[in-house]
């Protein structure tokens, strides 16, 4: 035994002494000499090869233009991290029914460079990225096709960050530029230009944000995008989606102009303009999901119904915006159309949106729910509807208007301001609650069922149900409002301030009021009625640019 051990420590010891194995080391490879016809897929697939035992950067020596290298067969970046920069020179093309890429769990950088006209038969037209990093910086991702989903990328389980970078003329059935299967998703200072679904149908014109994924969007820009769900970017319950200076611009499909939300959706200082759908929600429809929409703007939108927003969601929260000039062409709701969850306007101005058909309801708001609405501080003016309720069309539970300013609302038939039209039926208790409201603009501003007056309301007209404490029906001298105007605040939003010795001033429910206007300044002791405070002191912060490249 004791020559058994002192043999087997000797031969440990001896394989302790041998020199340790050299570590596979990163191997930076340049692809061409200098002359054009040098940069051949040989050349680039020898350099891949190298880069991808240990990793490594591959860069290019094809002369001063631009050079076109024609790949035949897709390349596999898993075994190394690798990173790719074309110096802005350099165009990868894919070969016929092929994609560029298949990323594994590893690092894999893509800089300066163009991949176009992949034709993949499975996920990804130019880039499937699977399990690892994939890092887009400067790159153009041009006329590449998926018959599944992503024509450009398709992203499962792992990290995608975009910057700087513009995807065009992309198609897949579902995600016509990307789709995210699970990804954590980064874009920032990107546009999206003419991508589409395929075949009629799909989810998500340039983007699908697919269950689990996680997608972060910021200063980025999505334009004339088109899909049957989403036409710019379809957000899927059970995924989240936060965007920041963005603009969705003159995308169309049937649903969701702008974007289509099922999942938890966060929005913030961006714009949605132009947007055209054939069915729901002009720029955006929300459908089972959760929306929290803070300082943007929705404007020139149009739909069948919902032109601006069209929501049968969980909750949609609506905090500093404006909806301004959408149509609604075929039924109701020009501005807003509530038709399911909870609905909260906060600090809002609604104005000069249209439900343009004869038997359309809800210039500005169409509200068919069996959940609230809650509307404060909301200056809704100058909407218009062809049958009922210029302003706000109500049929469902509670409306609930605190110090809103309703004014110039027209309506063909009945409601200028307001229509109220619930059943009134035990399983049906709708019922309008208005308080510290400002009514004008028409000789009969409300119409329909029962109201009920909170008080401190103000009507330059007939509105029957105002009898609460401190209410005035058919006032009959001048309101002293001032035309429409930014007239300071967090956002730029116009308003109707009070002028001096308005009727409005002082004339609000103390306890009623919001401890801020529309404008986010803050209210006096004895408050106004209506959206703006007189002699508030509102300070002017303005929308961050939204970034177009």
């Amino acid at each position: 035994m004791k020559r058994f051990f002192s043999s087997l420590t000797m031969l440990m010891l001896c394989f302790a002494l041998l020199p340790a194995p050299f570590p596979v080391r990163a191997a930076d490879t340049v692809v061409g000499n200098g002359a054009p016809a040098s940069c051949t897929e040989a050349a680039f697939d020898a350099a891949l090869a190298a880069a991808n035992n240990g990793g490594g950067v591959i860069t290019f020596n094809c002369g001063p233009g631009e050079v076109t290298i024609n790949l035949t067969v897709v390349k596999l970046v898993n075994l190394g991290d690798v990173t790719i920069d074309g110096g802005g020179r350099v165009v990868l093309r894919a070969g016929p029914s092929d994609r560029h890429f298949f990323a594994g769990p590893v690092i894999f950088r893509l800089q300066n460079i163009t991949l176009q006209q992949g034709d993949a038969l499975v996920n990804g037209g130019a880039i499937e990225a699977s399990g690892g990093q994939v890092f887009l910086e400067n790159v153009r991702m041009l006329n590449n096709r998926s018959a599944v989903a992503g024509g450009a990328i398709y992203c499962y389980n792992g990290v995608l960050s975009i910057a700087h970078s513009q995807f065009e003329g992309n198609q897949a059935v579902s995600g016509g530029a990307i789709y995210n299967d699970g990804c954590e998703v980064d874009i920032v200072e990107t546009t999206f230009y003419n991508n589409q679904t395929t075949g009629g149908g799909g989810r998500g014109g340039a983007v699908e944000n697919a269950p689990l994924g996680k997608m972060t969007v910021r200063s980025s820009r999505f334009t004339g995008n088109s899909a049957l769900d989403g036409g710019a970017i379809y957000v899927a319950s059970g995924s989240t989606a936060v965007l920041d200076v963005v603009t969705l611009s003159a995308n169309h499909g049937g649903y969701g102009g702008g974007l289509e939300n099922s999942g938890a959706l966060t929005m913030t200082n961006s714009l949605l303009t132009g947007n055209v759908v054939s069915g729901s929600g002009g720029g955006l429809w929300n459908l089972g999901g959760t929306a929290l929409v803070q300082r943007t703007t929705f404007s020139g939108n149009t739909a069948s119904e919902g032109g601006g927003i069209n929501t049968y969601g969980v909750s949609l929260v609506l905090q500093q915006v404006n909806i301004s000039d959408n149509l609604a062409s075929g039924t109701h709701g020009g501005g807003l159309y509530h038709g399911g969850g909870v609905a909260f306007v906060t600090n809002a101005t609604i104005s000069g949106n249209r439900a343009s058909s004869p038997a359309g309801s809800g210039g500005g708001i169409y509200q068919n729910s069996e959940d609230n609405l809650t509307l404060t501080n909301v200056t809704l003016v100058s909407n218009q509807a062809g049958l009922f309720g210029g302003g706000l069309y109500h049929y469902g539970r509670y409306a609930a208007l605190i110090n809103v300013t309703l004014g110039n609302n027209l309506a063909g038939t009945a409601g200028s301001a307001v229509y109220e039209d619930s059943p009134q039926t035990p399983a049906n208790p709708g019922v309008v609650q208005i308080a510290n409201s400002v009514l004008f603009g028409s000789a009969n501003n409300c119409d329909g069922a029962f109201f009920q007056s909170l008080g401190h309301n103000l009507s330059q007209g007939n509105c029957a149900s105002l009898t609460g404490a401190g209410d005035q029906e058919n006032f009959p001298g001048s309101l002293l409002l001032g035309e429409m105007a930014f007239n300071g605040g967090v956002f730029p939003m116009r308003t109707m301030l009070p002028l001096a010795g308005s009727p409005l001033i002082d004339a609000g429910d103390a306890g009623l009021c919001p401890v801020e206007d529309q404008r986010s300044a803050g209210r006096l002791a004895a408050c106004d009625i209506g959206a703006v405070e007189y002699g508030a002191a509102a300070h002017r912060k303005y929308l961050p640019l939204v970034v177009e490249r």
